[in-house]
């Protein structure tokens, strides 16, 4: 494995951890203000403060998790796998 690969796994992975820890503190802030009735949301404009704008409000943070552990999930071999391809690709255009 080059040094270029292995400072992009490492890049993946810490962004995929750091998205898992954005979406964990987002959403512990949106889950604290679910039962809370002074606590709304806004959504184009509109003050909202029913149960379905707050659930609304949980879909970037569950985003945010899910992206963090897809990207986690990476291995060594597939981040050297990607740039074989990317390298093979870009052959095609060298002269």
């Amino acid at each position: 494995m080059h040094f270029m690969d292995t400072a992009k796994y490492i890049f993946i992975k810490f962004f995929g951890y750091l998205c898992i820890f954005c979406g964990l503190v987002i959403g512990y802030g949106v889950i604290q203000g679910i039962d809370e009735p002074h606590f709304f949301v806004v959504i184009n404009g509109v003050k909202r403060a029913d149960l379905e704008a707050k659930m609304l409000s949980l879909a970037l943070p569950v985003l945010f998790i899910f992206v963090g552990f897809m990207l986690s999930l990476i291995t060594k071999k597939d981040v050297e796998a990607i740039s074989k391809a990317r390298q093979k690709f870009w052959s095609i255009f060298k002269k």
